[in-house]
């Protein structure tokens, strides 16, 4: 039995899986992809000690300092978390592993347009990173679906890359950071399409058109599209912890032990955006992940 496995691999994992390894418990990490939403982040400035760097810059660093301590992250699906009496039972699409607390910090993922053709094209033309994807599309045209900061940011690093790129709204005007914005509009290759509704996804191996609905049904001749619309919490193999309307696990405070981080669940806790916690910053993730790890320590501790 492990005393502490981490669900996740973000900046929130890794701090709480390094802070386990100084600690010498036994614990296990288990997460899809090293770093989680900062391989997203084409520009990471506002890190301590860390200027002018990429986000893949950045999980480089995280990886490298995982790899100090000798620690291997188990790439496996979660299914379950549930709780057997005082033991924690974490099931995957391989394992089931008992443990005696647990952290979540699985993070967030893209929402879907739920439209024909997403599925279909996914990897041949629909992306959800412009950071990962964009040098794909040197020289052609694309599309940008959202009007919020991770769509104007997504515009504005494919301007780097691509000829054309147009920034698809169902709004009557952008939303955003008023910075962003103004960088958006004044960069030539963006075209912005406003109050439109998306149909469905056209191609043949490879992503070709985009229809849509402005004042009348139209396509749209496009090499690829890059949909950020927001994110939703990776909550949903979890049944048994307090969320809100969200899904976002909400974390609470014992006022017997001052323990951080606690789910509605004793031994169960959480940090980073999985959380209800408002500032979705990756220096607040990584900060979660010590709270998190140090009240799971204490837990562990009492734990008879």
């Amino acid at each position: 039995m492990y005393d502490l496995i981490i669900i996740g691999a973000g900046p929130a994992g890794i701090t709480a899986a390094i802070y386990a390894a100084r600690r010498k418990v036994k614990f296990l990490i288990i997460g899809m992809d090293v770093g989680g939403q900062v391989n997203w982040s084409s520009d990471v400035d506002n890190y301590p000690g860390i200027r002018d760097s990429t986000g893949i810059e950045l999980t480089k660093k995280f990886y490298d300092h995982l790899n100090d301590y000798n620690i291997k992250i188990k790439q496996e699906e979660i299914i379950d978390v549930n709780k057997k009496g005082k033991i924690i039972l974490v099931k995957t699409h391989k394992n089931v592993y008992e443990t005696k607390t647990v952290i979540i910090a699985s993070g967030k993922k893209p929402k879907k347009l739920e439209i024909k053709g997403e599925e279909e094209f996914l990897g041949r033309g629909v992306s959800y990173c412009a950071t990962c994807d964009a040098p794909f599309y040197e020289n052609k045209t694309v599309a940008v679906i959202g009007g919020g900061n991770s769509a104007l940011e997504a515009s504005l690093h494919l301007s780097k890359y691509a000829k054309k790129i147009y920034l698809m709204d169902i709004n009557d005007k952008l939303g955003g950071e008023a910075y962003l914005k103004n960088k958006v509009l004044d960069e030539k290759k963006i075209i912005y399409i406003n109050n439109m509704k998306l149909k469905e996804i056209l191609g043949d191996k490879i992503v070709k058109e985009l229809v849509y609905e402005r004042e009348g049904v139209k396509k749209l001749k496009i090499d690829g599209i890059f949909i950020e619309i927001g994110l939703v919490s990776r909550s949903e193999f979890i049944k048994i912890v307090k969320k809100n309307k969200w899904g976002e696990i909400m974390i609470f405070r014992s006022t017997l032990s001052n323990e951080e981080n606690l789910t509605s669940i004793p031994g169960i806790f959480a940090g980073g955006d999985v959380t209800d916690i408002p500032a979705k910053q990756i220096v607040v993730a990584a900060g979660e992940g010590c709270k998190a790890a140090l009240a799971a320590f204490d837990y562990i501790n009492k734990w008879k």
